[in-house]
């Protein structure tokens, strides 16, 4: 027995070190020699494993309300319900998943491609309205304020802006993506994969613990439990929040611009709801392109005025009523700090990259933090290292 632990906590302390910086070193060589054809592996590899990706995205998102579920169920009276609790839990969301994936397929998203189609297809009327009104203004030096108006309206060509919103392209691409049974499978295969992962969890928790054990000593694995769960914390607050509160006013927005009558009003609150996502900026960018679009269909200045009141009074009904109320901890970030992330978020990884860079963020910074917390006002690593190079210099 003696002997076993030996050989095991050899094999943790030399062996494995020297196996892995052995592995590290051949990888670093065979990347750095030929990077595009790793980079394609790669790509090839994500594209193959795609479905089981998806599935632990899927399983992740509905995590929280399948282990909610769980619990009530868990607290009923009814026998069936305890012993079933988590087949019934993980059904019931995937129910409301699947009816809410209907109700958004059959419901809103005819309706929301019907606005858009309207709407490319009315452009040149009211390009050639705008060219007109915008003419009018136009001094006799062809200027207005200064500025070589009618230079720039001889350059824009209503057919370019018109490229943009191929209809045509836009059937080909949606028949190309419904006939194509790969893409459907994958959907399908994530799916499954997401099942399993809910219902198995606390087998994988276990089997990924044991792989952790290998590299990483016991007592640390706990703590590297006790960080997923508040990193999973701050990703779920921030990303259920968001869409609680896009969904919301999406909705409020949308109720809004048909009571006063906005052209295009399904299209315009979906609009909203969506840039509501973006911290700070995502409100003032929607609010200019109804005003916008309201200007170009209607060309009813009050109207336009009416419907910017109207959306900055919601905004502040959502921004001191709605938000404090559905985030139920905020994830304690400064506004530098959320500028930066979108900033740094949208520049690598585009509009995912805004959604996700604020959670990242915060993670980062709770990472920080504990470990200023665990130093205990000694000096971190780094900071000594300097201290002894400056100590050294000096004794020279």
């Amino acid at each position: 027995m003696q002997k076993k632990k030996s050989s095991v906590s050899n094999f943790r302390k030399i062996w494995l070190p020297l196996f892995l910086f052995v592995v590290a070193i051949i990888t670093f060589y065979k990347v750095v020699d030929d990077l595009p054809k790793v980079f394609a592996a790669i790509l090839n590899v994500i594209s193959v494993i795609s479905p089981f990706i998806g599935g632990i995205v899927i399983a992740f998102i509905l995590y929280k309300p399948a282990y909610a579920l769980e619990k009530l169920c868990l607290k009923s009276n009814k026998s069936f319900l305890k012993n079933n609790a988590r087949g019934i839990s993980v059904l019931t969301c995937y129910l409301a998943l699947i009816l809410l994936l209907a109700v958004i397929l059959y419901l809103f998203l005819p309706r929301f491609f019907n606005s858009v189609m309207e709407l490319v297809q009315d452009l040149p009327g009211y390009f050639n309205s705008a060219v007109a009104y915008i003419s009018g203004l136009i001094g006799p030096d062809g200027k207005i304020f200064g500025i070589d108006v009618s230079g720039i309206l001889s350059s824009i060509n209503v057919n370019d802006i018109l490229s943009f919103f191929d209809l045509n392209a836009v059937g080909k691409y949606a028949g190309e993506i419904l006939g194509a049974t790969g893409a459907i499978v994958d959907v399908f295969m994530a799916f499954v994969v997401s099942v399993y992962v809910l219902l198995g969890r606390n087998h994988l928790i276990k089997v990924f613990k044991k792989l952790l054990s290998l590299v990483i000593p016991r007592e640390r694995i706990s703590k590297f439990k006790g960080l997923s769960v508040r990193i999973s914390e701050i990703f779920y607050n921030y990303i259920y929040s968001q869409l609680i509160d896009c969904a919301i006013v999406c909705v409020l927005l949308t109720i809004v611009f048909y009571i006063i009558g906005l052209p295009y009003a399904l299209l315009l609150g979906i609009l909203m709801g969506l840039c509501n996502i973006i911290p700070y900026f995502g409100s003032i960018i929607g609010g200019i392109g109804v005003v916008l679009i309201t200007l170009i269909s209607s060309g009813d200045i009050l109207k336009a005025v009416i419907a910017l009141v109207l959306i900055i009074v919601v905004q502040q009904v959502d921004a001191n009523l709605i938000q404090p109320r559905i985030v139920a901890e905020s994830v304690g970030l400064r506004p530098l700090y959320v500028l930066l992330a979108i900033m740094i978020g949208s520049g690598l990884f585009g509009f995912v990259g805004i959604i996700i860079g604020v959670p990242v963020m915060a993670v980062i910074r709770m990472i920080i933090v504990d470990y200023i917390k665990r130093l205990g006002g000694k000096d971190t690593p780094i900071v000594e290292k300097q201290r002894e190079l400056i100590a050294e210099k000096e004794d020279q």
